[in-house]
This record gives structure tokens, sequence and C-alpha cells, in this order.
């Protein structure tokens, strides 16, 4: 059974991997805001639904007023590139120059309708214009589900024609049943753009923590050596790590920006992470100083390391913990958030426990022969 003092080290590993993916999340975000992953995705899954890889369905859809008004400019399926970002193989992606304007989101509900209003009446340009002569001959008036079918059989792709089809054979002739078919049809694909998006997210999470481990020099393994054999450090780590997750408290603003700045949080309870600058004894005063970890510094003297460890097996345990930090922060922040909070509210139950029954124990008084507890002699 788990007892305080696990509970505290486990707190403080919470801690420690919730400051270190905060710093790799606020990167990754900016770099998204940036590169636009979210629309690279967006786009290519719907060039897939539309079984559609040169863009051509998918622009005539996106020019519909309905999605037009969510982003700003124009789609031009003669931007598309292809490139190893892209979850694939040999698959296209939208130039980043043209990916800025492209939208993140689109919602289900408007996707099925201009859907089914292009199917009915055609496609339009960005002014609004039809773009083909037949669509002057569409049905102008309210849509139906007969009038749907009849304009699907009319469509030129075979993939787009058997889709609403289908939508329509499963709705019972209910227009609204058709465009709830088209809307699940629309969301299956959207899940699996989001499957490439969190691999790509978990991926990028796992170089940036390994870059953060190396740089910062974030040994897991050590901090957890350093927080099972210190009480006395692991009570100030666990003290601030109260602070951030507040049992039963949402996030505040307060909070939210302490989290952000996670660095300065390891730094006021002193983590063991971080690297010094080494001289061999036998260097010469003024000779350049080398990093070294700071867990193979023995002994310190002051910010110098005189002496070092440079066995294999030492750098393979660093190694070792910089890899176990890289792959925590692959979890992301907000299940080590999650985490850390669980284990405040176990602590709180687990703590009171044992001080009563430590104060028990101060209570409990000796007796004499007779059973009565000293003083009490008449």
């Amino acid at each position: 059974m788990l007892n305080s003092e696990t509970l505290e080290v486990a707190i403080g590993m919470a801690f420690l991997f919730l400051a270190v993916s905060l710093i790799c999340t606020a990167i990754k975000e900016w770099l998204e805001g940036i590169f636009k992953w979210r629309a690279m995705d967006l786009e290519r899954a719907l060039r897939t639904l539309l079984a559609d890889p040169d863009g051509t369905t998918t622009g005539q859809l996106l020019r519909h007023p309905l999605l037009y008004s969510l982003f700003p400019g124009d789609y031009d399926p003669a931007q598309l590139r292809s490139s190893w970002l892209t979850p694939g193989k040999e698959s296209l992606h939208m130039r980043l120059s043209q990916r800025r304007n492209l939208p993140s989101y689109i919602p289900a509900g408007q996707f099925a309708v201009a859907l089914l209003d292009c199917v009915a009446r055609g496609p339009t340009s960005s002014d609004g214009a039809d773009t083909t002569a037949a669509a002057a001959t569409l049905h102008p008036g309210p849509l139906s589900v007969a009038a749907l079918r009849q304009s699907a059989m009319a469509l030129a792709s075979p993939h787009l024609q058997r889709a609403v089809l289908a939508a329509l054979d499963h709705s019972a002739g209910d227009l609204a049943t058709a465009r709830s078919n088209i809307e699940r049809w629309f969301n299956g694909t959207m899940d699996r753009a989001s499957g490439w998006y969190k691999r790509r997210t978990q991926a990028l999470l796992f170089l940036l923590g390994l870059a953060a481990a190396v740089v910062m020099n974030i040994d897991a393994l050590h901090v957890m050596q350093h927080l099972t054999a210190d009480k006395a450090y692991r009570e100030v780590v666990v003290k601030e790590a109260g602070t951030v997750a507040a049992p039963g408290e949402p996030a505040s603003a307060v909070q939210l920006e302490r989290m952000r700045n996670a660095r300065s949080a390891l730094e006021r309870v002193g983590m063991p992470i971080g690297w010094r600058a080494w001289r061999p004894a036998s260097a010469a005063a003024g000779s350049q100083a080398l990093p070294l970890p700071t867990q193979l510094c023995v002994p310190l003297d002051g910010s110098l390391c005189r002496r070092a460890q440079w066995l294999g097996a030492d750098w393979l345990e660093v190694l070792c913990g910089w890899l176990l930090t890289a792959f925590a922060v692959m979890l992301g922040a907000p299940f080590w958030f999650d985490v850390l909070n669980k284990f405040i509210v176990i602590r709180s139950t687990v703590k009171p426990h044992e001080k009563s029954a430590e104060a028990a124990s101060e209570d409990r008084q000796p007796v004499d022969a007779g059973g009565s507890p000293p003083g009490n002699k008449q």
C-alpha cells in the first residue's frame, strides 16, 4: 500500500513532468501558430472525404457561402504540394503561404448543408456566381429528398454520388435525417484527421521533451533519487505542487499564469537539474571550463565542478533519465495536471490517518501494577 513518503515522491515527479510539459506545450503551440498544421490536416481530410486528390471538388465546396465565410482568402488547388510531414504515402498538402488562410475547423452542420446545397444547385464561385451552365436547370426551390436524389445521380464523382445516395437511402424520405447522415460521415473522417494531428503532436512533444531534457539536464531518475533521499526537500516540492494543483479547485487565471512560468517554479524549489562548469584539477586557472551534468559532479566547489564521473554507466543512466523525461512529456500537460491533482487528493486522505495514529501513541501513559496511571494514586 502506498505510504505518505511514496506519495510525496510521486507528487514531486508529477510536478516535474507537469512543469516540463507546460514548457514543451507552449513551444508546440507556437510552432502550430506558424505552420498551421490543424488547417493542413483539415484540408487533407476534406480531400480524403470527397475522394478528391487534386482538390477540384474540395475547392468548389469551400467556395460555398456557408463555408467561404469561415476563412479569409481563396482555396487554390494548384498550390498543393507533396511533403514528408503529411501522413500517408505520396500525399499532398497545401503549401504554407496558402495554408494560413484555410479554416482550422468546420462545423459538421454547416458542411452537410453546404454539400447538399452544392449537390442540388451546383457549385458557386467566391463571388456567388454559378460555375456551371447546368446549375441554372438545377432545383431553385426548396430542397427535398427526391430532388437531391435526382441531382446526385448526375454527379461526376462516383464516390461522392454513392455517399450522397447512401445518406438519402437511409433517411426514410426525411431531409433532416439525410443531413444527419452526412454529418456522421463528415465526423468520422474528422476523427481520422484528429488522429493524424495527435500522432504528430505526440512525436513533436517527444522531440521537444528530449531537447528540453538535454538542454536543461532534466534527469528524471536523478530527481527521483533526490526526492527519495531528502525528506526536507521533498516537503518543499510537495508544498509548491499543492499550490499548482489545488484539489477540488478549478485552475484560475493566476494558476495558469504561474504554470506558464514553469521554469521559474523549478528554480524556486531547487530541482537538481542543469549543468555545471567542469575544469580538471590539473588544468590552468584560466582554461576554458566544460559543461557537465550536475549529477556527475563529485563534489561541488561553489559553481565549479572539480571532479567528475566519466564512467560509461554513469552517462548511460543520465541518458535513460533524459529519455524518461521525454516519454513523460509526450503524455501532455493535461495528463500530468490530472495526475498531480489525484495524488494531492490521495495524500490529503492518507496524511490525517497517520497523524491520528501518532497522536494516540503520545497520549498513552504507563500504568502501575495496580492498573492505575501515575498521579491517580490516593
